[in-house]
């Protein structure tokens, strides 16, 4: 069982020692606000008293939760509870105002009290179950404990009656892009960026296909810039035949130049980059040299579901201006909730779901409901449905 203090102080700095030291490093924080004092926090800590026996005359119910037990200690009483709770059917819950201006009868008072401990330990117990999956989630994608605090008093996750989709609506709306790029209004510069394996060859073509089926008339070319990779211009050359859009290929930043000064305005050019740093920054460098020349610059990353932290880190370090995110190969493994909670902390927001290789129904925009059901699986260690 929880029970909570309320620390004034002049700082956050000097309210959280306060916390550390009164409350212990188990401690969550549960609201903060600026009062004339200066900040006041509200913490959660387990209660020092490990167990209340409330007296009832003949019977007594003790209650005690323990803060450190294992989960399956708590499925254990949460079970023996509802098994108490059914073999007492003679006693009827009453109606109790919240505020009651005088005391109940003596021995209405003391059935009443016996069903309402029962039921606050079986709440108790079903939001320990309930937020388990949610804290485990956040521990194992890095957290510390401080920083698991403050995220989940911001989602307001804390008390409630489902805490980890609260959990999974909050962390959707973080990372749900708010204004994604329009590809329909005009020809554009289209670049699809991220390592090898990432998926960005299908990704482009879904966007090509996505931007033809808006403006049939718009003139696009396909620009394979990846030669490193094997099987690269093959593929792009695929997509190509099934679109009906010319590809170029390109192996020098000089080609590129030559290239766009050719173009101008007058047509799309939706370009594979390469998976090399080295040779993608050149040929980024060309495009925003000629930017006065060209139509309008879209980036978008390719992150793969099943890329680790560290690449999805060092991507995002690698390209800093990216204009949107999409997963993809989400039909090959479930995105990790350390990659959801890394996207919502850097990049500039989800626009595109690639759950499948299919041009047209392969490619979805997501809403919220849709990333929040994605998230919640992952949350959950359930492998997400198919979204085709």
């Amino acid at each position: 069982m929880m029970q909570r203090t309320k620390i004034i102080a002049e700082d956050s700095r000097e309210a959280m020692a306060r916390i550390m030291r009164e409350c212990g490093e188990d401690a969550v924080i549960l609201s903060t606000r600026k009062v004339a004092g200066g900040i006041e926090i509200i913490a959660g800590h387990p209660a020092k008293i490990k167990s209340m026996d409330y007296d009832l005359g003949e019977e007594s119910v003790s209650v005690s939760v323990s803060s450190n037990a294992a989960l399956n200690d708590r499925k254990s009483a949460f079970a023996e509870l509802l098994k108490e709770s059914a073999r007492a059917p003679e006693f009827k819950r009453q109606s109790v105002p919240e505020f009651a201006a005088a005391p109940a009868p003596k021995q209405a008072g003391k059935e009443q009290l016996r069903i309402d401990a029962l039921e606050q330990q079986v709440r108790e117990i079903k939001a320990m179950l309930g937020s388990e999956l949610m804290l485990g989630g956040l521990k194992q994608a890095g957290a510390s404990p401080a920083l698991i605090s403050v995220f989940l008093a911001q989602a307001d996750a804390i008390s409630c009656t489902d805490p980890d989709r609260r959990f999974a609506a909050f962390l959707a709306g973080r990372i749900l892009h708010k204004n994604a790029p329009s590809l329909t209004d005009g020809p554009r510069v289209v670049t699809t960026l991220g390592p090898s394996g990432s998926g960005k060859t299908t990704f482009l073509a879904q966007l090509a296909a996505r931007a033809k089926m808006a403006s049939p008339d718009e003139k696009i070319t396909f620009v394979n810039a990846d030669t490193s990779k094997m099987g690269a211009a093959e593929q792009l050359r695929a997509y190509g035949r099934i679109l009906d859009v010319p590809v170029i290929d390109i192996e020098q930043a000089t080609e590129l130049a030559q290239l766009s000064k050719n173009s101008g305005r007058r047509m799309s050019l939706f370009i594979d980059m390469p998976s090399s740093l080295v040779e993608c920054s050149a040929l980024m460098m060309v495009l925003e040299e000629n930017a006065a020349d060209l139509p309008p610059i879209l980036r978008y990353g390719a992150i793969a579901s099943n890329l680790s932290v560290e690449t999805i880190e060092r991507m995002m370090d690698r390209y800093p201006r990216l204009d949107a995110l999409a997963l993809t190969k989400l039909d090959e493994a479930p995105v990790s909730l350390m990659t959801l909670s890394l996207l919502s902390l850097r990049g500039p927001g989800i626009a595109y779901l690639a759950s499948t290789a299919h041009l047209v129904k392969g490619l979805i925009e997501p809403d919220l409901a849709m990333l929040e059901d994605v998230i919640h699986s992952s949350l959950i260690g359930s492998g997400s449905e198919p979204l085709n």
